[in-house]
C-alpha cells in the first residue's frame, strides 16, 4: 500500500514538472538570495508580519535558508532545499508552502516559490491562492489541482 502511495505521489511530481512552460506572461518577482533574509527588502510594511510568519512556519519546519515576500497580488518564497531522500519531498514541500501561503494570507491572487539547490536556481512553482484554498477545503481534488499548478524549470 505504502508502495503504491509513493508511486502515485512520484507521477504526479513528473506529471507537474512537464506541465510547466514559459506562458510569456509577466515575469515573476525575485529575491536576492546572495544575504537569505527572512523577509525580502522589497516587502512593504503593511505585508510585513505576514511575511514574517510564513517565513517562521518555514522555518520551524527546516527552510531556514528562505525568503518570503507578500505584497497585494502575490506571496513570493525562494528557498533552498534542504537534503532530501526523493524528488517526493521537494513535491510535498511545495503543497506544504503552497498551503501555508494561502491560509496567512488569503488576499493574495497568487503564490509564487522558487526552489533552489546549493543557491542554484531549479524549479518555479505558481498556482492560484483560490485554487490552493480549494484544495484546503476539500472542494477539489489533488487532480484537479494538479492541473492549476505550473512548474517551471528556471535553470
Amino acid at each position: 500500500m505504502i508502495k503504491k502511495i509513493i508511486a502515485g505521489i512520484f507521477v504526479l511530481f513528473i506529471l507537474l514538472l512537464f506541465m510547466g512552460g514559459d506562458d510569456g506572461s509577466e515575469s515573476s518577482p525575485g529575491i536576492d538570495i546572495d544575504d537569505w533574509g527572512p523577509v525580502a527588502d522589497s516587502t512593504s510594511s503593511e505585508y510585513r508580519g505576514q511575511s514574517m510568519k510564513i517565513y517562521e512556519t518555514l522555518a520551524f519546519s527546516g527552510f531556514e535558508k528562505a525568503s518570503v515576500e507578500v505584497t497585494d497580488n502575490y506571496v513570493f518564497m525562494a528557498y533552498d532545499q534542504p537534503p532530501v531522500r526523493s524528488q517526493v519531498d521537494s513535491l510535498l514541500s511545495w503543497f506544504y508552502m503552497m498551503g501555508t501561503a494561502a491560509e496567512l494570507a488569503p488576499h493574495t491572487e497568487k503564490i509564487v516559490i522558487h526552489m533552489y539547490s546549493d543557491e542554484e536556481p531549479l524549479y518555479e512553482v505558481e498556482a492560484y491562492t483560490t485554487d490552493v484554498q480549494s484544495l484546503l477545503n476539500y472542494e477539489i481534488d489533488m487532480d484537479e489541482f494538479r492541473s492549476k499548478v505550473v512548474v517551471k524549470s528556471i535553470v
